[in-house]
């Protein structure tokens, strides 16, 4: 079977050669449009108010209590005017600022991705700026005191943008195997048909039929009595001469 589909192959050679450009065109097809991606990541702690520390005390034994206001400020990463900032510096780039899963604490992630490695980084400066400003103007509001005003620190912000190119690789490898799978099936089709028509040319001519049939009488058609001929007289035969030709009448008489 496999030797079958590769001499099939072989002699529809132009129709490979045609479906495997075809191929390479849908690669960089899938390639242009699910380009690679960048991505970094940053971590925020939020610590307490001075008056939530003992005098000489170790702010991070006193970080209880903080999920609810970093929960706060990640809701209002979540809203429409959040989206709208970030959209007027990249209008391709994603972000998510949401409390981190890894640590029991008031940490909040915050992850972008972008088409360049410039503009995904520019996108994580401008949030790690606006997450502490939010944070200052939401207790503004509230009036909250000086003392006990919550403040913010990086714990680990990343550099250099990470490359991705998963999705790339996934978008591309599905456009090659479905290019190559619609040319092997397009080329063995083709040799297949082309051989039957071949095969039906070069086939003998069937006998005509209609020879052994014309021997045949006609058949009557049906509803139709066919017409038999009439009987004919035998020919009378010829007697000989001095025949007797009449009745003979024979009599008994007595004895005398």
């Amino acid at each position: 079977m496999i030797a079958d589909v590769v001499k099939a192959l072989a002699r529809r050679w132009y129709v490979v050669l045609v479906g495997l450009l075809l191929t390479a065109g849908l690669a960089v097809s899938a390639y242009s449009v699910t380009p690679p991606e960048y991505n970094a990541r940053a971590l925020v702690l939020l610590l307490p108010g001075p008056n939530a520390v003992a005098e000489g005390g170790n702010p991070f034994l006193a970080l209880s209590g903080l999920e609810q206001p970093a929960s706060i400020v990640v809701a209002y990463f979540a809203s429409e005017s959040a989206h709208t900032e970030v959209e007027r510096l990249s209008r391709t780039a994603e972000y998510e600022v949401l409390l981190d899963d890894s640590t029991r604490g008031p940490v909040i992630s915050v992850d972008v991705t972008d088409r360049t490695a410039e503009a995904t980084l520019s996108t994580l400066d401008h949030l790690l700026t606006r997450i502490p400003e939010e944070l200052a103007r939401l207790q503004g509001e509230v009036d909250a005191p000086e003392s006990s005003v919550i403040t913010s620190m990086e714990l680990a912000v990343d550099s250099e943008a990470t490359r991705e190119t998963s999705s790339t690789v996934r978008n591309v490898i599905a456009a090659v195997v479905v290019g190559v799978v619609v040319t092997g099936f397009a080329a063995f089709a083709l040799d297949g048909l082309l051989l039957r028509r071949r095969m039906r040319r070069s086939a003998p001519a069937p006998a005509d039929a209609e020879s052994s049939t014309d021997r045949r009488p006609p058949r009557a058609p049906r509803g139709r009595r066919r017409s038999r001929p009439a009987p004919t007289a035998p020919a009378p035969s010829e007697e000989p001469e001095g025949a007797v030709t009449g009745p003979i009448e024979i009599r008994a008489g007595r004895d005398s």
